[in-house]
């Protein structure tokens, strides 16, 4: 095509698009889309709104608080004869009734009856609870049935006590205030593959929060001389509970969602889907209720991991290892024959760790019988994916038959066919905990019974008069901590500072009047300095000191604008503590405190009131007197507290010297200042003997470490 072959003229350009056009196309394919989502979550709603057997402001009240009851020395229980609501949002929707004593299970058997049959008592966490399955359904109905047919000569009843979050440890009042009454023949442990984790107080507390001292169950803690006590619950265990915040930002597009979400059972669904594909927090995070604390669970996570890290597995399973023991003591001393059965979760390695060797290894030292539910399971040729649910893996109805069925054959293997026999031996020592209170009446069968109750006890704080201990009562807490606080000040604080610290033989208590958020918010130091550095454990012993920091949600106590910590110190003979706060690394305060101060600060004292003029004035004020020198300084700061002394002694005849240090021609006799001294209301001092040589000349003063000397002084005696 040639030039002159064009169309002449050109045809005009193409008008422009509209751009109402455009806006209007684009906005009628979002509404489209907007109405067919609606759409979608109309159906959706309708859909799960009519196979819903109830609502979802019914689904979790199985965590709620008014299905709880504090049962004091045992700890969180069921609200007895009450329904409880589960469901997992997708397949498991049930209702059962508490029974008198607060257990999902059937009523309590008569303890006459239960004396008279081959009675099995079943104690365990979560898989015991059932709360997934009806009671017809679960492990102790499933044995009773199983027996009855396989041998009803045996006349078998069972009852069973479990708590969702229990280990062994926890579980003990279990068996002392309910289980024991009935006289088991045979004690049946369900051991899972977090029971070690539950045991341990420290890291039990590690995922709700709790502060490890005040944990709504029992638990074992050690005694400090390698021995382990069990301490009771605490009822106030929810006052520091921690918020449970997340990372995310409060925004109010989240708060939004969560509002629709919790109103919509649609919505409902997409959370519980989410969360299953691979817990995807930044996707089911939209679903949670919106935040306000997220600095205080960072706060929060930050200590418990910190706490969890020196709370080794050699610890939980020691706390295991107890627990065990004590259930062991118990049967024995009873005269019941006690196995473990566990879970068809505890292989050979769980978490990291080989919890059935382990398990296996403490049983077998003292004679429990262990019997394997995955083992069970395997040997029959059935499938691990058919004993439990879709979301939390607890049993279905197969995993509690199953479970059954493998309690009966180690029964008929290990007993051949009999009822367990174990002769009483009333001999074996067994610490009771809480046996309980007459005014406690529990109703089983128709007949009322009473047992004792024992009071729980918690929170150890120094007194001028000694240790006491407080009560764990909601009531008492005000009044109580008031009492201990008026008996605590009523001498003057050891040391003052911006916490009052008061010391006693064996403890301190630090103490705040008014105190704010910010008071308790800061993380404490608390370093102790023994007189023997062989007192410390050997990772310790470089640094010269124990660390026992800690944070005041874990010590401490809030009550009427006061704040109020107690910690106790190592048992052995201390040199000196330095403590305090910090924030980011910054020390807020700190204050030192060193056990030969009393005697120190007498003999400042003397030498002040004598009227004697200090030998050299320097950033120190030095005396000599009476063999030793003495270091004053009025208003100190923290640097004239921190720097080190230097002490160089020379001797009149250098064979006076010790061995090692000829070559340098005098005595190194430098210290810390909280070694030799200390600090009391703005005064820094410490006191050195020197040594009963005859001396020619002093150098003396403090300097930074690798660097230069702040002051230096000279004494020579030969002048």
């Amino acid at each position: 095509m040639t030039l002159s072959d064009s169309p002449w003229p050109p045809p005009p350009p193409p008008p422009p698009r509209n751009v109402r056009h455009i806006l209007r196309v684009v906005g009628w394919n979002l509404l489209f889309i907007l109405v067919g989502l609606l759409l979608i979550g109309i159906a959706g709603e309708a859909y799960f709104r009519l196979n819903a057997r109830f609502g979802y402001d019914r689904i979790n009240l199985a965590d709620q608080i008014a299905y709880w009851r504090f049962v004091p020395g045992v700890g969180l229980l069921r609200q007895p004869q009450i329904d409880l609501v589960f469901s997992n949002g997708l397949n498991v929707w049930t209702v059962q009734r508490a029974n008198s004593l607060g257990f999902l299970d059937r009523e309590p058997i008569d303890p006459e009856r239960a004396a008279e049959s081959c009675h099995i008592t079943i104690i365990g966490d979560s898989f015991v609870e059932g709360r997934e399955v009806y009671i017809s359904d679960k492990l102790q109905v499933r044995l009773e049935e199983l027996a009855a047919r396989e041998a009803p000569h045996l006349d078998v009843t069972t009852s069973a006590f479990g708590f969702s979050g229990t280990g062994q440890v926890n579980q003990l009042p279990f068996y002392d205030r309910y289980a024991k009454r009935m006289s088991p023949d045979m004690i049946v442990l369900v051991f899972v593959s977090n029971d070690p984790r539950d045991n341990s107080a420290a890291r039990y507390a590690l995922t709700p929060g709790y502060v490890p001292d005040r944990l709504p169950y029992g638990h074992a803690v050690s005694d400090g001389y390698g021995g382990v006590i069990w301490v009771p619950p605490a009822v106030d265990f929810s006052d520091p509970l921690f918020s449970r915040g997340t990372e995310s930002l409060n925004s109010w597009g989240r708060s939004v969602i969560y509002r629709v979400a919790s109103l919509s059972y649609f919505m409902r669904q997409l959370y519980i889907r989410t969360e299953r594909i691979g817990s995807n927090f930044k996707l089911h995070r939209w679903f949670l209720p919106p935040e306000t604390a997220s600095k205080r669970y960072r706060d929060h996570t930050r200590i418990m991991k910190e706490i969890m890290a020196t709370h080794d597995d050699i610890e939980m399973w020691g706390f295991t290892s107890f627990g065990l023991e004590q259930f062991k003591r118990r049967a024995d001393h009873d005269g019941a024959a006690l196995m473990i059965l566990t879970n068809y979760d505890v292989g050979e390695e769980s978490a990291g760790y080989p919890v059935f060797d382990s398990l296996s290894m403490i049983a077998q030292s003292l004679g429990i019988p262990v019997v394997s539910q995955k083992d069970y399971i395997i040997q029959h040729g059935g499938d691990i994916h058919d004993v439990h649910l879709m979301i939390n893996y607890h049993w279905n109805p197969t995993g509690h038959r199953w479970a059954a069925e493998a309690v009966w054959e180690y029964i008929e293997e290990e007993w051949e066919g009999k009822c367990p026999e174990a002769e009483p031996q009333p001999d074996i020592e067994v610490d009771w905990i809480s046996i309980g209170d007459p005014s406690d009446e529990v109703e089983y069968e128709g007949r009322i019974q009473t047992f004792r109750e024992p009071f729980g006890l918690h929170h150890r704080i120094h007194t001028p008069r000694g240790e006491a201990w407080m009560q764990s009562f909601p009531a008492f807490d005000s009044e109580g901590y008031r009492s201990a606080y008026e008996s605590v000040t009523s001498r003057r604080p050891t040391v003052r500072s911006d916490w009052d610290v008061h010391l006693y033989d064996d403890g301190l208590t630090y103490i705040k009047e008014p105190c704010a958020a910010a008071d308790v918010e800061h993380s404490f130091f608390l370093h102790v300095v023994p007189e023997n550095n062989s007192n410390l454990a050997a990772e310790r012993q470089s640094t010269g000191f124990d660390n026992l920091d800690f944070h005041f949600g874990i010590r401490g106590a809030a009550f009427d604008s006061i704040c109020m910590v107690s910690v106790d110190l190592p048992k052995y003979d201390i040199a000196s503590i330095r403590t305090g706060q910090f924030s980011d690394g910054v020390q807020t305060w700190s204050v030192d405190y060193n056990f030969a101060l009393p005697s120190i600060m007498d003999a400042v004292r003397d030498l002040q009131q004598s009227g004697i003029e200090p030998d050299i004035r320097s950033d120190f004020d030095v005396y000599i007197d009476d063999g030793r020198m003495i270091f004053i300084k009025d208003s100190c700061t923290a640097d004239d507290r921190d720097l080190p002394f230097f002490l160089h002694v020379f001797p009149a005849d250098d064979k006076d010297l010790p061995d090692g240090r000829e070559e340098y021609g005098f005595d190194n006799l430098d210290f810390e200042l909280m070694q030799r001294g200390g600090e009391l209301d703005g005064y820094c001092f410490a006191v050195v003997g020197l040594p009963a040589y005859e001396i020619a000349r002093i150098r003396t003063g403090q300097w930074v470490r690798g660097a230069a000397h702040v002051w230096e002084v000279g004494i020579d005696f030969a002048e």
